[in-house]
């Protein structure tokens, strides 16, 4: 399978309940770890490294971005790799994930945030997956986002909504999983 190919698991503008648009992944989430819980730099090395496949055994990634002006945001990736890494990279998200009850991170463009924990629990969704709620705040204003996590043979999928429907998260990542599902033709 070639990137081309690949990008076609992403999410697509049609899949979203909300009028988005596409930006560059890369101008958008480069976080740095700053403070707090250690699991949270491991959330934050993880995600860096999923978004810019430098995992050893990446074999194919790729990015969406969607943005709308209500501040609603979707970031999609997904990423396959070779001997067994996926169910590995996975398990070692997930144990950041459960792990971390807050840290604080910085973006490339010098926001600062401080991001606590709000619920954890497992999806039921390819070979097993979990879905996280946070909570960031910066300044005054105060951000709640979901994270579904998915592996499905040997892609790993992530999907992180800025979008106050709690249920859409399960939607986007079932969409998600399905195209995967579609990719290496087993349920």
């Amino acid at each position: 399978m070639d990137d081309a190919a690949f990008r076609q698991l992403l999410l697509r503008e049609e899949d979203l309940e909300e009028s988005f648009f596409g930006e560059e992944p890369s101008a958008a989430y480069d976080p740095a770890y700053v403070s707090g819980d250690e699991s949270g730099r491991a959330i934050v090395d993880l995600t860096n490294m999923l978004t810019h496949g430098t995992h050893p055994d990446t074999t194919h990634h790729a990015s969406a971005l969607f943005t709308n002006v209500v501040g609603s945001v979707v970031f999609h990736h997904v990423a396959r790799f070779g001997n067994g890494a996926c169910r590995q990279v996975y398990q070692q998200l997930h144990d950041a994930v459960r792990a971390c009850e807050r840290y604080r991170m910085e973006l490339n463009d010098g926001v600062r945030l401080d991001i606590s924990k709000v619920d954890l629990a497992p999806i039921e969704l390819g070979d097993g997956g979990i879905v996280v709620r946070w909570l960031s705040t910066v300044d005054h204003f105060r951000i709640e986002t979901a994270w579904a996590i998915v592996a499905k043979d040997d892609v790993l999928t992530f999907v992180n909504t800025r979008i106050p429907d709690e249920r859409e998260i399960h939607r986007l990542a079932r969409t998600a999983v399905d195209r995967v599902a579609d990719l290496t033709g087993t349920p």
